[in-house]
């Protein structure tokens, strides 16, 4: 039986998750009502009316509908998991998504009376979606069901979590097609402007590095199990509208392959310092290339993730999702390679800072304080994990290096 919520252990446990909870909230409602410029717009009663008569009016498109679901995805985990330390977990789940559903539906209401926003039943329809996406997995995790089959801990649990980021960011848009003439667009390239870029190949070398040790953490089954997986990743690219698989990558991904069994097996002691390495020159590659110079310095943007709220949804969920992968595996590396977790987060936001006050001289870069804010957030899941697991009643999570060899 758990511990009444007054004592002391319970409240201490309790505060994260409502510290979560209550971050995933002010994000939702800031990205959603932003830029705050309310107005007159007319009565409640216009504007329920303005509600349902949107709901014959389809999404925007598919950036519309990833960026609608994933939103309130987050909210159904942290609300539920902060409610279940208080109540039985199925009684948390259905006052979360109580919760969520109303939240959703105000801000639905409240976007009718702000400039540059539009209610649309749509949109809260995928929100609810989301909401109760990540309430059963919030009530999976609250009963162990995944730690059954996968390795235990906060570093495992954080692996998988990037893998789903990576997959996210790499399988866009999710829709896939039996059509002979897609599969021949794809191939074309391949045979016959087969071009290798020095610079791509390190890229994709590095990322799916990174890609070899949270597969080896996360799953942790044979090593043999990678290269399937690996497979099946390029067969679904393969398959999807939109996707092209290029020499650069295959070729990345083979000798991330042939890699990965030194760094992690023989180069134990160093083997993710030199796997952390090449990531954080890919951010850096990413963040500064190709070097463009404008004639004068723009201004640098404080308001948080002004750049996602400006810009296309496709761009934007792409973008959420890559950053998201690159920013958590550097931080995951250096805390395992040895870093203090605060220090390699320290470094990175540091990293982060000097690469977008350099974007304010270059040309088509947007400098802003976003990227250190994702930093933060995606550090904080990851210290969160790890205070989870070790306050918990679960066995303490494994160390990335005692993690890799249970993988290999």
């Amino acid at each position: 039986m758990s511990n009444s919520p007054s004592e002391p252990g319970d409240i201490r446990r309790s505060i994260p998750r409502w510290a979560i909870a209550g971050v995933v909230i002010g994000l939702i409602a800031y990205g959603s009502l932003y830029p705050f410029a309310f107005h007159q717009a007319g009565s409640l009663v216009s504007d329920i009316a303005h509600f349902l008569a949107s709901m014959q009016m389809p999404p925007e498109g598919r950036g519309d509908i990833v960026a609608n679901l994933l939103l309130y995805v987050p909210l159904g985990v942290a609300v539920t998991l902060a409610l279940a330390e208080a109540m039985p977990r199925i009684l948390a789940a259905t006052l979360a998504i109580v919760c969520g559903t109303s939240m959703s539906l105000c801000i639905e209401l409240a976007q009718f009376y702000d400039a540059g926003r539009v209610s649309s039943f749509s949109d809260f329809f995928l929100n609810v979606v989301g909401l109760l996406v990540g309430t059963i997995v919030a009530l999976g995790a609250a009963a162990r069901l995944v730690r059954t089959s996968w390795p235990a801990g906060s570093a495992p649990a954080f692996s998988r979590l990037l893998l789903l980021s990576w997959l996210g960011w790499r399988l866009y848009p999710y829709v896939p097609t039996l059509e002979i003439h897609h599969y021949w667009h794809i191939l074309q390239p391949l045979l016959l402007t087969p071009g290798i870029e020095p610079l791509n190949l390190f890229r994709y070398t590095a990322l799916w590095l990174g890609v070899a040790v949270l597969f080896r953490i996360g799953v942790g089954h044979s090593v043999g199990l990678f290269p399937l997986a690996m497979l099946c990743f390029f067969a679904a690219k393969a398959s999807i509208i939109g996707q092209v698989v290029v020499l650069s990558e295959l070729l990345g991904a083979g000798l991330a392959l042939a890699l990965a069994p030194l760094l992690l097996e023989r180069l134990k002691t160093i083997g993710l310092a030199l796997v952390a390495a090449p990531l954080v020159a890919v951010v850096v590659f990413n963040r500064v290339l190709p070097w463009q110079f404008a004639a004068t310095q723009k201004p640098f943007q404080w308001i948080p993730f002004f750049g996602f709220l400006h810009g296309s949804q496709t761009v934007d969920a792409i973008s959420f999702a890559e950053k998201f992968f690159l920013y958590g595996v550097v931080v995951f590396l250096l805390a395992g390679a040895g870093l203090k977790l605060r220090i390699a987060v320290g470094l990175l936001c540091i990293l982060l800072f000097a690469t977008s006050y350099l974007q304010t001289f270059m040309v088509g870069r947007s400098a802003e304080i976003s990227d250190m804010i994702l930093a933060l957030t995606v550090s904080w899941i990851y210290a969160y994990l790890r205070r989870q697991y070790r306050d918990g009643t679960v066995a303490p999570s494994l160390g990335l290096k005692q993690a890799a060899e249970l993988g290999s």
